[in-house]
């Protein structure tokens, strides 16, 4: 999931410029999880832009914003309210703020920040575990992500500054080389911890990246 947090709200204000009347859009999915923009935080901000002195005309949690076919579907509930708003404010990742933007004739405006692809221990504390480097390493390194996991994201490591299994880089961290040694170990596969790990392909790393499903689906 694409881990999010609130713009300010001061931010926010500024980014809306002098338009009055704003259909605000959520996401039912990652910055629900997040508590950043599910339907809870969709009310809660449209009732500080009213209280701001901004008209709300509707307000929208979308299934999934960076899915074009899903929120398509989803903005036709509101295609009246649209037509009548100078803009619209989503509470979503980058990739939806964009992917709404395509579907709609109005300025929209991000209110998230979006951080990183992590995991969930539980409501409010997230995990940065995958680097989303394109070229993974989780079946040479016992399923623990170096790239992301190593503050200097070596895919060959450790590195020599570590010290009695803890990070150079932060002392309070163990280095993520440490555990893939010893994961490696408990599974019989030691030697694999020896195996040298190429530096990504750059024409899978660069930007911006498109993937396609092999002709008659995936594989």
């Amino acid at each position: 999931m694409i881990v999010t947090t609130q713009k300010e709200f001061s931010d926010v204000l500024a980014a809306l410029g002098a338009g009055r009347r704003w259909v605000v859009v959520g996401c039912a999915e990652c910055a629900a999880i997040c508590q950043t923009g599910g339907s809870a935080q969709v009310e809660e901000m449209a009732r500080r832009l009213e209280d701001a002195g901004r008209e709300v005309l509707a307000q929208v949690s979308l299934a999934s914003p960076c899915d074009r076919r899903l929120s398509r579907r989803d903005l036709r509930h509101v295609e009246a309210e649209l037509r009548a708003a100078d803009g619209v404010l989503c509470l979503s990742c980058g990739g939806g703020v964009q992917a709404v933007a395509g579907l709609v004739d109005r300025p929209v405006v991000a209110g998230l920040d979006a951080h990183f692809a992590g995991t969930v221990e539980r409501l409010g504390v997230f995990h940065e575990e995958c680097a989303l480097c394109g070229d993974c390493l989780l079946n040479e390194t016992a399923g623990t992500c170096p790239v992301a996991l190593c503050p200097k994201g070596l895919r060959n490591g450790p590195c020599e500054g570590s010290h009695d299994g803890r990070c150079e880089a932060d002392a309070e961290a163990e280095c993520v080389w440490e555990r893939i040694h010893a994961r490696l170990a408990e599974a019989g596969s030691e030697e694999c911890f020896t195996a040298f790990h190429r530096a990504p392909d750059p024409n899978r790393w660069g930007r911006p990246r498109t993937t396609r499903a092999p002709a008659g689906g995936a594989r």
